[in-house]
């Protein structure tokens, strides 16, 4: 259930980012993305597929560190 989860805020966060009228990365794309692994993270842990959770969590790393970097410059 939460990979299904995750998956859609990942696409609603890339759909947030394709329909942006800007082309900077959008705080709400990052935020969604950033859910989204989240929910994957916990997905892979829970069933046991530990390289696929540790991937995803470098990945939700990143996109924090993105998130935050995004939040600095307003």
């Amino acid at each position: 259930m939460y990979v299904i989860s995750g998956l859609v805020l990942i696409i609603a966060g890339w759909l947030v980012q394709y329909f942006a009228k800007k082309d900077n990365l959008q705080m709400w794309f990052v935020t969604l993305y950033a859910i989204g692994v989240a929910l994957l993270v916990i997905d892979s842990f829970l069933y046991g597929t530990t390289m696929i959770a540790l991937l995803n969590l470098v990945s939700l790393i990143v996109a924090i560190l993105v998130l935050w970097k995004i939040k600095g410059k307003k």
